[in-house]
């Protein structure tokens, strides 16, 4: 008796004829990637994965990071309402120059609208836009460079390296950047078939050293036809 009781136990745990279990959560990110940084971008044209650089842009990778995974408070200029979410979550594209680069981070798609956070133009470093795919900060007028607006190019684009931080580089998803910097615009540069960034993702590889904590950060008064000076990491 006591050994049919135990024997039934143990089938009820067994999972039934035909019934699949779920398999084991799979990594958002290849196993065989170097330890770093790595920020995972799904857009509804194929998903990107860029490591990111805090070693020659802590600030822009800082406020990258903070924004994508909803740490930092802003604004939303469309409502005026305050919030802290996943910034970019939904957000569309709404720029690319043809065979070069696309930008996204405006709520307004317009590329002027972004609430005014800034960083510092942290462009010394070994990674620059001599080569295609690297992600960038894009820069207001007067050299402010937006702690929430970015671009990821598909060629090299070296006239960049002076006026705007590179923070990442991409490492996965090269053609995805390829095909979004190829469709057709509209006369400002707006994809006419809506590419949208459906969400970022921050995540380390092999237990890297933790990221740094966006600083706040006011631009210095600038004199007309003036930009701010490259910050040393």
């Amino acid at each position: 008796m006591g050994g049919f009781f135990v024997l039934s136990i143990a089938l009820t745990l067994l999972p039934a004829a035909g019934v699949e279990t779920a398999p084991p959560a799979e990594s958002p990110l290849p196993a065989n990637l170097p330890r770093g940084w790595y920020a995972r971008i799904e857009t509804s044209a194929g998903t990107i994965v860029a490591r990111l650089l805090p070693e020659q842009a802590p600030q822009a990778v800082a406020h990258f990071a903070a924004f994508a995974e909803g740490r930092l408070d802003w604004v939303d200029p469309l409502t005026g309402v305050t919030k802290k979410e996943n910034y970019y979550d939904g957000m569309k594209i709404h720029k690319v120059v043809a065979g070069q680069r696309f930008e996204a981070g405006d709520p307004t798609e317009t590329g002027r609208g972004a609430p005014p956070i800034w960083v510092p133009l942290e462009a010394r470093g070994p990674v620059k836009f001599d080569g295609p795919f690297r992600l960038g900060m894009t820069r207001a007028p007067l050299g402010r460079i937006s702690g929430m607006l970015f671009f990821v190019t598909a060629a090299g684009v070296s006239f960049l390296n002076r006026d705007h931080p590179c923070f990442g580089e991409v490492v996965l998803g090269r053609d995805v950047v390829s095909l979004i910097c190829g469709v057709k615009t509209g006369p400002t540069g707006k994809p006419l078939d809506p590419v949208t960034i459906e969400r970022i993702r921050i995540h380390g590889v092999g237990d890297p050293t933790p990221l740094p904590e966006p600083v706040r950060y006011t631009p210095k008064r600038h004199t007309f036809g003036l930009r701010e000076t490259p910050a040393t990491p």
